[in-house]
């Protein structure tokens, strides 16, 4: 058997193999952005400014009327940053407009309440709340 093809105590001992390496000026040489510097670029992005809203999030604003205008956005995106910087799972973001359940790992809307529906009602299986009235 040739002895390139052994693995374990019988094969050849690799030293010394060097692999070429992707370096950063060699990618900009030709314009073009590595992998890893675009998927770091698309993480970082997506996480600090955007979130999703789940189907069941989306009937209920549908439901109670709840317009997703850009001072609402703005306010749930500052409440996921502020929650995710403090520790927060699931939370209770509190807004004039209405109350979100939110992961905040997964920078997901749950669902959502009108403020009528908040004052006679309970919230479980959160560990956190954000009041953005402002």
């Amino acid at each position: 058997m040739d002895p390139r093809l052994m693995i374990g105590p019988n094969g050849p001992q690799l030293s010394g193999i060097m692999l070429p390496k992707a370096t950063s000026s060699n990618s900009s040489q030709h314009g073009v952005a590595s992998f890893g510097d675009l998927f770091q670029k698309a993480v970082k992005g997506s996480e600090s400014s955007q979130f999703r809203i789940s189907s069941h999030a989306q009937k209920r604003l549908t439901e109670r009327n709840i317009a997703m205008n850009s001072e609402l956005e703005g306010s749930l995106k500052q409440a996921f940053s502020e929650l995710e910087a403090k520790g927060g799972k699931d939370s209770l973001v509190v807004t004039k407009e209405g109350a979100f359940v939110v992961n905040v790992p997964s920078r997901t809307i749950v669902t959502a309440m009108g403020i009528d529906e908040m004052r006679s009602g309970i919230v479980t299986n959160i560990d956190s709340v954000s009041m953005k009235y402002g």
